[in-house]
């Protein structure tokens, strides 16, 4: 869709923790496609991937929606056509069944992208994840914008306050959705029934392969790494009792966990309580040159996520898919999509979750055992070649927007 305008919907650009979003938009400017970002929040004070630098897209922060005034748009803007009122109040009536609580402030969002998105010629619009961001792109979609796209996840499809009427309404309204596993795949077909999950197609995350193989391989003997965001379903207070029980055993290690949440001072806490202030170092949160270097030096990688207590779980966890291109034997949990990465242990080794006992016993097994370690490690950067490269997994959602392209009149025809 090089003639076209792409734009990107999302609830905070930049963001540390979804590197596959800007990894995502960089594959896709690769082939020349023209983006707009919009960010609905300001981001985060956080450190910035280096990558960023490369993204050629404008990013445009929207205002507050309490700041926007939607009569400026419904009565005084003449790019948007003398029906807006009649489209809006379809709209606001078509999806009143969906009862989302925050129907009213995303309209005043979409109110204020559809002349925007008019006057940049953005023809075509996606979102991540089915929430509210892309509640807002059918909404703009409805009132007359572009047509939409999104990309479901992992906490917007498997929380308990999940309402699949919100999901059917958003697969029966837009030009195709992507989900990040077959997992998920199958999960939305029980949720809403395979025919509004017709328009449901897997594309894995990819990394940057070539980005992994920079930084030669020095490993530090008995060095274990993990890499998230500090939240439950991470499983870092099951790697923390892990650690604790190959100290008891008198396994010699270290370990690094990087990444900050809203768990950092209970975790720290556990830690120092388990008697682990020597042999753990929480780094806090680092960008992904930092994280390569520290993947250079590991010798297994572990992440144990978990189901949380609101249902919520990993799909797709991006740092098992860099630790896989990084050469690094992994130890995680059969946990939705995560049995689709490790090729169901062929490519690394799962244990149950919650199970702080056999990840121990699998840490220590893997420490002990330098031809295993090798072995894993070449099986799983032969299955990112194979399933999470970038550059591949790019070219075929490339394809699926200049589908849309072809097939789908465009309603957002004067470009800037």
């Amino acid at each position: 869709m090089n003639g076209a305008k792409l734009a990107y919907l999302l609830k905070v650009f930049p963001r540390l923790s979804e590197t596959f979003v800007l990894n995502e938009i960089l594959g896709q400017e690769a082939f020349g496609t023209r983006i707009h970002v919009y960010s609905r929040r300001r981001p985060y004070d956080e450190p910035r991937h280096a990558e960023l630098a490369r993204l050629k897209a404008q990013v445009e922060i929207l205002p507050p929606s309490k700041e926007i005034d939607p009569w400026s748009v419904l009565f005084g803007s003449a790019s948007v056509g003398s029906d807006l009122f009649e489209r809006v109040r379809s709209a606001l009536e078509t999806l009143r069944s969906v009862e989302h609580p925050r129907l009213p402030s995303l309209m005043v969002e979409a109110l204020w992208l559809l002349p925007r998105m008019r006057e940049r010629g953005i023809s075509h619009v996606h979102a991540h994840f089915a929430s509210d961001s892309a509640i807002t792109a059918m909404l703009v979609q409805a009132i007359g914008g572009p047509s939409f796209s999104f990309t479901c996840h992992a906490k917007d499809i498997y929380r308990g306050t999940v309402d699949p009427r919100q999901i059917a309404a958003l697969l029966e309204r837009c030009s195709f959705a992507v989900t990040v596993c077959d997992a998920n795949v199958e999960h939305l077909r029980r949720m809403v029934g395979s025919e509004r999950a017709s328009k449901l197609r897997r594309l894995y995350n990819g990394v940057d392969l070539a980005s992994w193989t920079r930084v030669p391989a020095q490993r530090e003997p008995g060095l274990i790494l993990s890499v998230g965001r500090l939240v439950e379903k991470k499983g870092f207070e099951v790697l923390i009792d892990a650690l604790s029980i190959l100290k008891r055993r008198g396994t010699s290690f270290r370990a690094a966990i990087i990444g900050d949440g809203d768990q950092r001072a209970a975790l720290a806490e556990r830690a120092r309580n388990l008697g682990l202030e020597h042999e753990l170092t929480f780094t806090g949160a680092l960008d992904q040159d930092a994280v390569r270097q520290w993947m250079a030096r590991g010798s297994v990688f572990a992440l144990p996520c978990r189901i949380g207590a609101d249902g919520n779980r990993d799909a797709l966890p991006t740092a098992l898919l860099e630790a896989l291109a990084a050469g690094i034997p992994c130890v995680s949990t059969p946990v939705t999509g995560i049995p689709e990465i490790l090729d169901h242990g062929a490519a690394g080794v799962l244990v149950g979750q919650d199970d702080p006992q056999a990840t121990a016993s699998a840490l220590e097994a893997l420490l002990a055992d330098p031809s295993r370690r090798t072995a894993l490690a070449r099986r799983g950067r032969q299955r990112a070649e194979q399933l999470f490269d970038a550059g591949k997994n790019a070219k075929e959602l490339h394809a699926w927007f200049a589908g849309v392209h072809e097939r789908e009149p465009q309603r957002c025809a004067s470009p800037a």
